[in-house]
């Protein structure tokens, strides 16, 4: 079974992701701050994150360099969900090698259609 990660500072947006993923089939587990996420990434090897912009402790376009400077580990797909829509901040985050930003609000089916078309591009088989 493919692994998720949800960061996300709101509890309620965890919660709503985590539904969703879990949907999808994914065994996921929850981060609320940008440490929680990087000791979840070292203990389970995901192969997606969903991830806010700004986190706690850690912010998530930080935790994101981290996590793509670590050629030891498996990259995980990475896409940042937040409610900011400033197209600097967008590109900023597909520049240091997040694979898509979905602006809030979103539904399943975007999800769903993002997931997709990131699966096909990276040649990802059952993640």
């Amino acid at each position: 079974m493919a692994t998720c990660i949800i960061a996300d500072d709101s509890k309620i947006m965890r919660m709503l992701l985590s539904k969703i993923m879990s949907n999808f089939g994914y065994n996921v587990f929850e981060a609320e701050d940008g440490g929680d996420l990087l000791e979840l990434c070292a203990k389970n090897t995901p192969d997606l994150i969903i991830c806010d912009w700004q986190l706690p402790l850690i912010d998530g376009v930080d935790v994101l360099l981290k996590i793509r400077s670590d050629k030891k580990i498996k990259q995980p797909i990475f896409i940042f969900c937040s409610y900011i829509k400033d197209v600097e901040i967008i590109s900023q985050a597909l520049s240091a090698g997040a694979d898509d930003f979905i602006m809030r609000p979103f539904d399943e089916d975007i999800i769903a259609s993002k997931l997709k078309i990131l699966k096909v591009l990276k040649g990802v088989k059952n993640a």
